[in-house]
């Protein structure tokens, strides 16, 4: 019997983990992985990812098979397709092994989107509630970012000052000054040169943000080893290649444990557990209460209702291309990581609508010179290219609302991981390309105010990178399937944190939010007092 059993290992496992074991270091609190390890903070890994561009998280080091979707697998049955390959890993560490580190606050409307636009559902929690935790999260994730920028409110400085804009971000900082367009740093989870532990190295900024061979970026496995290695906790465990089939129950309203089967034997163990946190990611969490059955629960944990899986949404990604006719500066990047952003339409006037952000990418020219040098163009032409007309993409991503016919559900066939694969139904709504032509429109005011020429219409990622709300929180059972504290609904003992407790996703990144929500709950569940900034 474990106190605290978790469900995946990403940043809410590590985030919980952490707080709860400095309350009290004998807690005992075991954390189940269905993926393997991959080797981190290593340089040879990094130089082979640059070289081949294979990422190390293809084929980990203790179990040999890749540790993310792979061709073949899972279905998108919509009108809409849903990629699922590249969106999401199954590894020790979570997705936090392959994100880039955005790290934004939603704003204080987007907790009332039903109020305000009678779309999605209201968070039975504001803003106010959250901003606290807001704040312990920036630390915890160690975000680098502009303290003075109160474009959303906060109370406490960010622990690294702000990556400085580029040379690159300069025609747009331009265009958005002369329309008036509000503009910042992006906050970013990569530490700066001050405060730095001495565990964790500051960013060097090598050019990629997807490994980082320093440990500048937030991975939660590495988090997850420090604590094992500078700590003396003997009642945490952490079992990898652990594929949770079901949670088990003893009433409506209490779990008793879990069954996973572990890849390394095909055993099938069960565990029994007095708390049960599930932060298997959007997808696996609802299917995993979908097949938690019992004459309990018929249709699965917290299903009575028939929304664990429904008003499933992530971020449409949208890139526009274009020429700037000129480069007589030579303007490139000094970082691979975006440093530029505009919520300028991340507003209460957008909101009805679908709220969007701007953001300038680092990465259109230097990609282009690298495979010019690679085709063996001389130093000459390439000079030439370089200060003459040059590729320009602004880059962005649009809120979209969840839908009760959108859902995830279980296939009746595994994955190379050993988990069930997964359906998608999705279908975007029938005003979605009426929205990106009002975007387009922006847009194309902004390239002309860099004296640039937009060439195309958006090309749109539907990849559910940012999958969201499908486990989503409520006051009562009739709208969602946990409640404000994170218990699905007639559960003692059974809680979900993850992006799927989401009511709305805002047009932002959501771990930051995920984050701020794992910190809240950690300090429920430990019986202490609200943090505070």
């Amino acid at each position: 019997m474990v106190d605290t059993l978790i469900i995946g290992s990403g940043v809410v496992a590590t985030a919980i983990s952490q707080r709860l074991l400095e309350k009290n270091p004998l807690a005992s609190i075991l954390i189940l992985e269905a993926g393997g390890r991959i080797k981190t903070k290593d340089f040879s890994v990094w130089e082979q990812y640059l070289i081949t561009g294979r990422p190390p998280y293809e084929v980990c080091r203790d179990l040999d098979y890749p540790q993310r979707d792979v061709p073949g697998e899972n279905a998108s049955v919509g009108i809409t397709p849903i990629p699922l390959i590249g969106a999401r890993l199954f590894v020790y560490g979570g997705s936090t092994m392959h994100w880039g580190g955005w790290s934004f606050r939603l704003k204080p409307e987007d907790f009332r989107l039903n109020s305000n636009a009678k779309e999605g559902g209201d968070w039975p929690i504001d803003y106010d509630t959250l901003e606290p935790y807001y704040s312990q999260a920036e630390t915890y994730l160690a975000v680098s970012g502009d303290s003075s920028d109160r474009t959303v409110p906060r109370r406490s400085e960010y622990p690294f000052r702000p990556f400085p804009f580029t040379l690159q971000d300069q025609p747009l900082i331009g265009a958005f000054q002369k329309l008036k367009y509000a503009y910042g740093n992006l906050p970013i989870a990569r530490r700066g040169v001050s405060g730095v532990s001495s565990r964790h190295a500051p960013c060097q900024t090598t050019g990629t943000c997807k490994y980082c061979p320093f440990g500048a970026r937030y991975v939660a496995s590495d988090y997850l080893d420090d604590i094992r290695e500078w700590n003396d906790y003997p009642n945490l465990d952490i079992r990898l290649g652990s594929a949770v089939e079901s949670i088990t129950v003893a009433s409506k309203q209490r779990a008793s444990g879990v069954v996973y089967t572990d890849k390394s034997s095909g055993q099938s163990v069960t565990v029994e557990a007095k708390t049960i946190i599930v932060a298997g990611g959007t997808i696996e969490s609802a299917k995993l209460l979908q097949r938690s059955t019992s004459t309990y629960w018929p249709h699965g944990i917290g299903n009575d209702n028939d929304l664990v899986g429904r008003y499933f949404i992530t971020h449409p990604y949208f890139i526009f291309s274009g020429f700037i006719p000129s480069n007589n500066l030579k303007l490139q990047p000094e970082m691979n990581f975006p440093t530029l952003v505009s919520r300028q339409f991340d507003s209460d006037a957008e909101q009805k609508k679908g709220k969007f952000v701007l953001v300038n990418p680092p990465d259109t020219v230097p990609v282009a010179l690298a495979a010019k040098m690679q085709a063996g163009f001389s130093r000459a032409e390439i000079d030439k290219y370089a200060t003459g007309r040059i590729p320009l993409q602004v880059h962005g991503m649009v809120e979209v609302f969840g839908r009760y016919e959108n859902r995830i559900q279980n296939l009746p066939r595994r994955n190379h991981i050993g988990l069930l694969q997964t359906s998608v139904d999705f279908s975007a709504d029938q005003g979605f390309k009426d929205r990106m032509s009002q975007i387009k429109a922006q847009v194309q005011k902004i390239y002309e105010a860099m004296g640039a020429e937009l060439t195309d219409d958006a090309n749109v990622s539907w990849r559910a990178d940012h999958a969201a709300c499908t486990c989503r929180m409520s006051s009562d059972p009739s709208g969602g399937v946990v409640n404000k504290d994170l218990r699905v609904h007639g559960m003692d003992n059974v809680l979900v944190c993850s992006n799927a407790v989401f009511p709305n996703l805002g047009s932002v990144n959501p771990t930051l939010t995920l984050t701020a929500l794992a910190l809240r709950l950690a300090d429920s569940l430990s019986g202490a007092a609200p943090h505070e900034s």
